[in-house]
Formats: structure tokens, C-alpha cells, sequence
């Protein structure tokens, strides 16, 4: 028995001294010719200041040097974040007329953007945002706006007045096949109540979502900029005052829906 032991072990450890030494063989027979060396990448969460991209047109390269001034960018950092809204601007000569129907509608002029050296061009009214989370997990997120009461300075407020939007389309100037197309509402409505949230986009895809993006209302191309947003005034319980403006805020969130 003892010796029946002592071969066996002798024999294992000529077969694991024969598989330790192949691969020192394998080393040795390789081609002398080449060899390999290693290369290497880290990525870190872009903290510099976001540029909008022109909305007339998205995927033309942002010039550092003659930048976007207005709108403004949002100063925050983050890789989910709403980097620049256009004002709505729905004119100061309004006159003051009979309801039509059951109330009054307005229409917002299409955006000025303007550039660092003085150019203004016409642009759809829009929201830019971005989703440029880099952690391998789905860029899942929504966008959603509240607007608080069209109020002027006499504290006087257009009662249950409504934001219509139209004609909305979702850009993506670099990579338009990050767009979610069944997630973006064509048209939508925001109460002016300050608390009720509209959701324009609902990005719920696993494989889009990353990038810049660009939520814009109607199109110069086919003159649809300047009637695309709405501001609706039902006539009951409102009298119009031309004492002075009436203004109202609209917040826009894109939160994380993973």
C-alpha cells in the first residue's frame, strides 16, 4: 500500500510538472518578429461649460468662438441636464377685442438666438438638454415642464390659461438614432397652475437616449415657428387689463427614469 501511494504521487507530479512547463514552451516558440504591447483609455464626466447647438440647424459643429448668448446657458454641471430654453414671446400689441368663441388665443413669435459677435437669426422657439451618462446602464430619462399663472404687476392672473404646443420634434444633431421617435408627444398642453407637470418626452428605450438633444416647436423651414406654441385665455372668469404685462414661468426637469 505504501508503495501503490508513493507511485501515484510520483506520477502526479510528473504530469503537473509537464503542464507547467508548456506554456513556457509556447512562450518560447513564438514569432520573433512581432510583439504586443498594450493600450488604454478612462473616460470622466465632461464638467465644462454646455454650448446650444444651432437650432436652425443641429448639426452644424458649435464655434467656440462665436458661441450662443441667448438664450442663456444654464451654469450648472452635470451629465443630465436642461442646457438652454427660449423666452415665449407672445407680443405687446395685443389688442383688446370681444372673446372669439369661448376665449382668446395668441400665438408666440418664433425665437431670436443670438451669437457672441452680434448675429440674430430666427429659430424655432426650443428646450436643449442632454443625457450624457456613462455608466453601461440605459440613458432612460423624461422631460417636463410647469408653467406657474400669467400674473401682472396688479396681481391680476389669466385664470385658467393653457400653453398649447405643436409641431414638436425631437433632434439629435450628432446621432439621430438616439432619438426615441415613439417617445416624443407631437403636440401637448401645460396648465398654468405651477404644479401640474407636462411630460414632452418619455425616453424609455435601452439602446438611445445619450447625447444632446434639442426639443424644438415648429420650423422655420416651413413656417411653422411662429405658430406653434399658443397661449389660450378662456373668456370666463377673465378681463383683460392693459394696465401692464403679464408673465408667467415655465420650469422644464429631465429626471432619470431608469
Amino acid at each position: 500500500m505504501k508503495l501503490t501511494h508513493k507511485l501515484c504521487a510520483a506520477t502526479l507530479l510528473a504530469v503537473l510538472g509537464a503542464a507547467v512547463a508548456v506554456p513556457n514552451a509556447v512562450q518560447a516558440a513564438d514569432e520573433p518578429a512581432s510583439w504586443s504591447g498594450k493600450g488604454s483609455i478612462n473616460f470622466v464626466e465632461d464638467t465644462g461649460v454646455d454650448q446650444p447647438t444651432d437650432p436652425t440647424d443641429p448639426t452644424k459643429p458649435v464655434d467656440p468662438e462665436n458661441p450662443i448668448v441667448t438664450p442663456p446657458v444654464n451654469p450648472a454641471t452635470g451629465p443630465l441636464k436642461v442646457i438652454a430654453v427660449t423666452d415665449l414671446d407672445f407680443g405687446t400689441d395685443n389688442k383688446v377685442t370681444p372673446a372669439s368663441g369661448s376665449g382668446w388665443e395668441y400665438s408666440a413669435k418664433a425665437a431670436q438666438i443670438e451669437y457672441k459677435d452680434g448675429t440674430k437669426v430666427a429659430s424655432p422657439n426650443f428646450v436643449q438638454f442632454k443625457d450624457t451618462r456613462a455608466d453601461n446602464k440605459a440613458n432612460k430619462h423624461t422631460v417636463t415642464a410647469k408653467a406657474t399663472a400669467f400674473t401682472n404687476s396688479e396681481n391680476q392672473e389669466l385664470k385658467a390659461a393653457q400653453l398649447n404646443f405643436s409641431n414638436v420634434k425631437l433632434v439629435n444633431g450628432a446621432d439621430q438614432n438616439q432619438v426615441n421617435e415613439t417617445g416624443v408627444k407631437a403636440v401637448q398642453t401645460v396648465e398654468t397652475d405651477g404644479t401640474t407637470p407636462a411630460t414632452f418626452v418619455t425616453q424609455d428605450a435601452d439602446d438611445k437616449g445619450f447625447g444632446q438633444f434639442t426639443l424644438q416647436f415648429g420650423d422655420t423651414a416651413d413656417n411653422t415657428a411662429d405658430d406653434s406654441v399658443k397661449l389660450w385665455v378662456p373668456a370666463e372668469g377673465n378681463k383683460l387689463s392693459t394696465s401692464s404685462s403679464y408673465t408667467s414661468t415655465i420650469t422644464w426637469t429631465i429626471a432619470d427614469a431608469r
